[in-house]
This record gives C-alpha cells, structure tokens and sequence, in this order.
C-alpha cells in the first residue's frame, strides 16, 4: 500500500524543473503556475519530509543534498508520469491530427519542407491541419491551446512556453531601383528609423526584430517612424517596395525573386544585421503532448 507522506508528482516535477533553470520564478513560468503557488508547494513538502530541498537565493536557487537525492530517487517515477501523460493523451485523442500555427515566412519557405520530410518518415500530410498567422498570434493560440504546436520568429524564446530552436533567417532592407537609397552605399539605422516604411502588421516577427536591432544603436521605440502602410502577407509588401510605396524590411528568402527580376535593390545598414531565430513552440513539458505533432517537430528538426 502506497504511504500517504509520498510526494506529489506536481511537485516533484516542479523539484525538477528548479533543478534545471536554477530559478523557482522561472520554474514556475514553464509548469503554468504562479511563483506563490510554486513557493507553497515546496515548502509543504520541505516540511513533510522535515528537511530543505532548494537553497533560495537572490540570484539563483540550487538544490541541497537532501533536494538532489530526492530528484535522483523520483526521476524514473517522472519518466514513467511523462511517459503515461503522452499515452493517455492520444489514447484520448478522438483527432490523431496536429492543429498548427504558423508565422507567414516559416509557413511559406520552411513548413512545407518540414512536412515533406514527416511525410517521407511514415506519417500522413493530412494529419497537419495548419494556419498561418504572425508570430503574435501564434503564441497566444498555443498559450491558449487552440494548437498543438506553434512556429516562430524572432529574437529570443517566448516565456512560459518550451521552445525549440531550428534555423535562422535574415532581414534585409529593400528599395525600387528608383529610389535614392540606391545611389548610397549604405544608410544608417537612423535613417531607416525615421523613415516611414512598407511593412507587415503588428505582431510579426520582421517588426519585432528590426526593433531589437534598431535598439543596439540607441534608437527608442519612440523615434521609430509610424509604418507608410501595414499589410497582412510578404507579397503585398514585396511589391508596395517595388512600385516605391516606400522602403521594406523583410526575409531575404520572399525578396530573392525580386531581386533576380531586379524589380528591388536590397540596401546596406551601417554597423547593423537584422537576424532571427525560428523556432517551434508548445504548452508545456520537453516535448509536445500529442505525437503526431512531436513526429512534425523531429521532421522539422531533421530538415533544418
């Protein structure tokens, strides 16, 4: 008969993820929880055993010995807990599909490889049930639940989702040959702050990431220039440079058409590089709950 003193697996899996980020506020954020709520479940266990498990420090918190020796004797217990979560999950699934989000560059240039390459590893493309949004909205469907899985830009990882890395991709500021950025061998990030620009809406990956970038040169949010227009997919933006609407930071990877047919000039940023990560997002734990979307992020991995 089991002992009614064992531990929770809750909180044995918070033990473990405090072990990992050396934080409880960070631990807290990944297990979708607040800080009080994780500090309360520690200390009740810190007391039923009648010893201390973390070390609590301003900058960092480590486990003790006693902490350390639990997590040794709890972890295959974790293993079998995730083990039987992932199982009961599909076991329960009526939809074995993956519900999917993604970010217009990855959806256009990098998902259909990576659904390609899950095809070819045995699975079905009809099990991908996918919807292409910006990088905004994609974390909020899946800090939401209305996906499985979400795929990102950006600089760095969302909080409180697990996250995982898979290529990067470059920005690159482009003109119409008629333009006198074309005449300049470069322009200074200044520059490109103050002026008005083509670009997507609010909540994408490219606004975010030329705003970091811009930022390194002192550059407030503030004394960026309001968008000459907002649109809502690359290509509307592409060709609003070309036809010298104004100026577009945007993938090099949409623009390299353009470019080709020498409809854009792309133009040089003293001193700056706009890159990004993209990467795949999901709720909670080392991997996604449903296997048809951990299937889709190995093939994504494998790709990349």
């Amino acid at each position: 008969m089991l002992s009614d003193d064992l531990p929770d697996l809750r909180t044995l899996d918070l033990l473990a993820t405090i072990a990992r980020t050396r934080s409880i506020s960070l631990a807290a954020d990944k297990l979708a929880i607040s800080q009080q709520a994780a500090s309360m479940r520690l200390r009740r266990l810190e007391q039923r055993l009648g010893s201390q498990l973390v070390v609590r420090g301003s900058r960092a918190s480590e486990l003790t010995p006693a902490g350390r020796r639990l997590l040794d004797l709890a972890g295959p217990l974790l293993q079998a807990a995730q083990s039987l979560d992932r199982s009961l999950t599909d076991f329960a699934a009526t939809d074995r599909s993956v519900r999917v989000a993604s970010s217009m560059t990855i959806a256009e240039y990098f998902l259909p490889r990576w659904i390609s390459t899950f095809v070819r590893q045995g699975h079905d493309a009809r099990d991908v049930r996918a919807i292409t949004t910006n990088t905004r909205d994609v974390i909020r469907l899946v800090s939401e639940g209305a996906v499985d899985l979400g795929f990102v830009e950006g600089d760095e990882p969302p909080r409180g989702l697990s996250y995982r890395f898979l290529a990067n991709d470059e920005l690159g500021v482009y003109v119409s040959p008629r333009h006198p950025w074309v005449r300049r061998a470069s322009i200074s990030a200044w520059t490109l702050a103050q002026t008005p620009l083509a670009t997507r809406e609010a909540g994408s990956g490219c606004r975010a990431v030329m705003r970091s970038a811009l930022r390194s040169h002192g550059v407030t949010d503030e004394a960026i220039a309001a968008p000459a227009v907002e649109l809502s997919n690359n290509t509307a933006v592409l060709e609003s440079a070309a036809a010298d609407v104004a100026p577009a930071v945007i993938s090099t990877l949409p623009a390299k058409r353009y470019v080709d047919e020498r409809r854009l000039v792309r133009v040089a940023v003293e001193g700056t590089e706009f890159r990004r990560q993209l990467g795949a997002v999901w709720k909670q734990g080392t991997e996604p709950a449903i296997t048809a979307a951990r299937a889709l992020l190995a093939a994504a991995a494998r790709a990349a």
